[in-house]
Formats: C-alpha cells, sequence, structure tokens
C-alpha cells in the first residue's frame, strides 16, 4: 500500500503535537481521508475558483456598459467578444507535431527499444495530416 502509517517509521505524531498516544489511531485514520479529499477535492476548488473570475469579469462588463450607456457613450462591440486565445496554425502545429514524433522515435531507437518506436509515428502521421489539411486549404484559397 501506498500511504503507510508514521509509526512504520517509528515517528509518534501524536506525542509530537502534546496529545500522548491517544492520538496517534486518530492521526493515522484522518491521513488516508486526507490525502483523499485533497486529491479529489482540489480540482473541484480549481474549477469553482475560474467560474467566479469568469462572473466577475462579466459583471464588470456589464457595470461598464450600464455606466456607458447611463451617459449616452456608443458601446464597442468588442467588449462583448470573449477573449480567447488565437487557434494555432496547421503549418505550426503539425510542425510540432513532427518533430515530436521523430524525437520519439530518435529516442526509442537510442534507447535501444526498437519495438517502442512504432509509438513515434502516431504523432508523426498526425503532424503529416495537419500540413496536408493546411496545403489542401491553400489550393483552395488560392483557386
Amino acid at each position: 500500500m501506498l500511504l503507510t502509517s508514521a509509526a512504520e517509521f517509528g515517528i509518534d505524531l501524536g506525542q509530537h503535537a502534546g496529545l500522548g498516544d491517544a492520538a496517534t489511531p486518530l492521526l493515522d485514520a484522518l491521513l488516508p481521508l486526507l490525502a483523499v479529499l485533497m486529491v479529489f477535492g482540489m480540482p473541484i476548488v480549481i474549477v469553482l475558483a475560474v467560474l467566479r473570475y469568469r462572473a466577475q469579469r462579466q459583471k464588470s462588463i456589464n457595470d461598464m456598459v450600464l455606466k456607458l450607456a447611463d451617459k449616452g457613450q456608443p458601446i464597442p462591440p468588442e467588449l462583448f467578444l470573449e477573449p480567447g486565445r488565437k487557434r494555432k496554425s496547421d503549418v505550426s502545429s503539425g510542425l510540432s507535431l513532427v518533430g515530436a514524433g521523430l524525437g520519439l522515435m530518435g529516442f526509442f531507437w537510442f534507447a535501444g527499444a526498437e519495438s517502442a518506436i512504432g509509438i513515434g509515428f502516431i504523432p508523426l502521421m498526425i503532424g503529416v495530416g495537419q500540413l496536408i489539411a493546411w496545403k489542401i486549404e491553400q489550393t483552395r484559397k488560392d483557386g
């Protein structure tokens, strides 16, 4: 088992906490519970933090729109656009995946694991597919 008790390492947590020997079984029982709560609770806390940030940002945008409307100022349409990342081009993504595939293949070859070289073909072929898709798009735009 991955989690072990502190007593197996010769550490008496109850004595260090000033609680005597009575607290050791309690601490040994709470440690796995705390670990499970942290593992499954942290993603929930992160999602809630992101949702709260987005709600506050939307509220501030709405307040700004109301202030501009009260003053009779024009409301810029860019204010309502969701700030997003620019999509990477197919060339950039394709070349990155081709490089990652070749790197994996080289790594497995130098490591002596020739049977695992095929794993590098997965990102390599996805990258080649993205480069082909980019080339087809370019010919459609030009033609």
